[in-house]
Formats: structure tokens, sequence, C-alpha cells
């Protein structure tokens, strides 16, 4: 189902559409964010307050046909084939991975499903095959015999409802050389590109105000890109896996350049402890990360840091423990704050080895 838009579960009640796209539309992005942190897709966050607010802004209410919604920001024609035929009842098709793989062993298509003209062949089929009494019953029939029975690896074929009219079943019946699983043809996955990137914990202490604790600096990310306009600790992407020499040199140099934080001259160094390195996968990119935590005590305290920016320009931030714990963090950062929470007290944090940090994924089609 989709992700972002569970607006149609709202079913046939346009109100109540319009009711929560109203709401969401005065949610600022960064409660957006905080709300969506460790799902994955964060872009998606973001066209779901920009989507809502196109809805709002027109005259005409929730949109309730495929045309219509398509324009809206964030819906492609998967969302708006589901958001129009579960709620609103319109008689069009819902095609993801488990539709494709239905469909290729139903008809015994063996062409590549990655392909772009199979797949408009994919949708093709699946608007023909559509009930116009029940389109929406009949998607999601579709999209849960794919995830239940017409699996990837183990269909169940003796339990499945449309055996007797799978191609790809009655072949396999008739020649053993023949598998449904041979359906659709396999795509190979590109591997994953491998990074680096040197992550350094910046906490600032501030003694003559005997804090007991420090307060962290957060960079804002760019606003497009990779997790645009979310929060993370300081870091730098390295040419190639590095010693930590060559990480803490690059480390200083943007600390240097982007905070005015220069030992000896702007800050003094209370301590400064590497604390490991764990593997995050994201949809394309395998990640090792390297985590410092630097404690510094600035000399002319954290004000000399803001003096150039104003509040609505920042980039980043000096923020609490406390604020920290709270704020809607992306998985990968809150592993590096859970490493430095383990330091502070004493106890250390293993590598993510089953990679349980977030690992996005689109649906299967192979």
């Amino acid at each position: 189902m989709p992700h972002h838009w569970d607006l149609f579960f709202f079913r046939g009640n346009e109100k109540k559409c319009d009711f929560a796209a109203k709401k969401i539309e005065f949610f600022p992005l960064q409660e957006v964010n905080e709300m969506w942190a460790g799902l994955g897709y964060y872009r998606r966050g973001r066209f779901l307050l920009e989507g809502a607010k196109m809805v709002v802004a027109g005259k005409d209410g929730f949109p309730n046909q495929v045309s219509s919604l398509m324009k809206v920001k964030g819906i492609g024609e998967y969302t708006a084939g589901a958001i129009a035929s579960i709620a609103f009842n319109e008689a069009v098709p819902v095609v993801d991975g488990n539709v494709i793989r239905v469909l290729a062993r139903l008809k015994a298509i063996s062409a590549n499903p990655k392909d772009r003209l199979t797949a408009r062949n994919f949708w093709k089929l699946a608007a023909q095959l559509v009930d116009p009494s029940r389109p929406g019953d009949f998607n999601q029939s579709l999209m849960e015999l794919g995830a239940t029975l017409c699996t990837v690896s183990k269909p169940s074929c003796s339990s499945c409802p449309v055996s007797s009219q799978c191609r790809a079943y009655s072949l396999s019946l008739e020649n053993r050389t023949i598998s449904v699983t041979n359906y659709p043809t396999k795509v190979v996955k590109a591997k994953p590109r491998c990074d680096f990137c040197s992550v350094c914990v910046l906490e600032i202490l501030n003694l003559e105000r005997n804090q007991s604790g420090g307060r962290f600096v957060l960079v804002k990310r760019p606003e497009e890109g990779l997790l645009a306009g979310l929060w993370e600790f300081p870091s730098v992407i390295l040419d190639k896996e590095a010693g930590l020499a060559t990480r803490r040199n690059a480390i200083n140099l943007y600390l240097k350049d982007a905070f005015q934080v220069e030992p000896k001259k702007t800050c003094t160094i209370v301590s400064r402890k590497e604390l490991g390195e764990f593997v995050h996968i994201f949809t394309r990119i395998r990640r090792k990360v390297y985590v410092e935590l630097l404690v510094v005590q600035l000399t002319g305290g954290t004000d000399i840091l803001f003096k150039d920016q104003a509040n609505d320009t920042l980039t980043w931030k000096c923020v609490g423990s406390d604020a920290l714990s709270t704020m809607g963090l992306t998985s990968a950062v809150r592993k590096v704050y859970s490493m430095v929470e383990a330091h502070k007290q004493g106890s250390s944090v293993a590598p993510d080895s089953s990679n349980r940090a977030a690992i996005s994924r689109k649906r299967r089609i192979s």
C-alpha cells in the first residue's frame, strides 16, 4: 500500500479526506520530519505536506480521480490508482511488485519487468482485469495474492484460487524443467555503491554556567538530495576508507570552516574519543560510518557560532541532550547518538551486524 497518502483509508468520504489534508497543511515541515523519522524515503514526508497544501489551496476539494490525483505533489500512478479505486471506487488498476509477479505467472510473461515497455504492458493488462463494480477490493486482493500465496521463491500453487487459469503453473505441470518461479524474469540488482563517512559528535560545554552536560551541534542537510532537510551531526564524506589521522584531519578542516571551531584559538578540547563504526544501508548506498565524540569549551561561548546568522536561516543549531532524545532523527543519526550515550554510561555499542539500521527497499519484483 502507499507509504504516505494514507488518506484514502477514509473510504468514500471526501469530507474526512479534506479535513485530514487541512490538518496536515498546518504542520511545520520540521514536525512532519519528526513524525516521519525512521521510516525511510524521507522526501515522502515533505511531499505529503506539499501535497496537502495543494489540495487545501484548490477549489474542488480532495481529488477523487486518477487524473486529478496525479497532479498532487508526491502522488504517482500507483498511489493515485490505490486512492481512486479503494477510496472512491474508480475502476482503475494498481500495479506493484506483487501484482507484476501474479500477472507475469498468470500469463507466463517472461519479459524483463523493469523494462519500461513491459511495465506499461502490465498496467494495461491490469486495467483489463480490474473489476468495475469493486475495483478497490479487486486491487487489494491481487496485491494480497502476490504477498501471501504467489510469493517470490515459494509460491503456494496448490492453494491458489486462480491456479487453474495460471499459464506458468500449467507449463510447470507439462514440463518439469519449467518452474513457476521462472516468471517473471529475474533482474540482477545493481550492487550498492560503497562510501565512507566520518561523523563528529560535537559537544560544547559551558563551564561558566555550571552546566552538568553540554549542548550538541546539529547540521541541517541541503533541501535537495539524500535525506533532504533533515538534521544530523557534523560529518564529512571521505574519498575512500581512511585511518584515524586522515579522518580527524578532514573533520578538523570542516569544523574550522563551518563553525570556527579551532583548537587553541576558538576552543579548548576537553576530550576526544573514537567511539566505533557501523554500516548503514540506503537504497543504493552502503555507507561505513566512523563515529567520534569531541567535547570542547569555546573561548567565546556558543554565541560566536550564531552571531552572523538569523534564526530563519540557520543551517545548524545547538541542542541539549533532552531535546536530542525527543527529536525526529533518522535511524543512522540515532545509532550515532546511542553510541555517545553508551560511552557516557561507560558501556559500548556493538556494530550493527544485523543491519537493523534503516534499510530502504522498494517492493520486490523478482
